[in-house]
């Protein structure tokens, strides 16, 4: 994730097959007027990987 063209934050990296359905908090820095968020995908077993149903609240 980057806010403002800053640096990337990392929000989350599994080093595990995971089968889930995961909530993360992001903090938003005080004065941020964007954001980007990317999704990667490393690992060799994509049977189950996907990202669904992205909420900003």
């Amino acid at each position: 994730m980057v806010f403002d063209n800053g640096a990337p934050q990392l929000v989350k990296s599994c080093r595990a097959d995971l089968n889930t359905v995961e909530h993360l908090a992001v903090t938003v820095p005080a004065g941020a007027s964007t954001a980007r968020f990317q999704f990667r995908c490393t690992g060799t077993n994509s049977a189950f990987w996907r990202v669904d149903q992205v909420v900003f609240n």
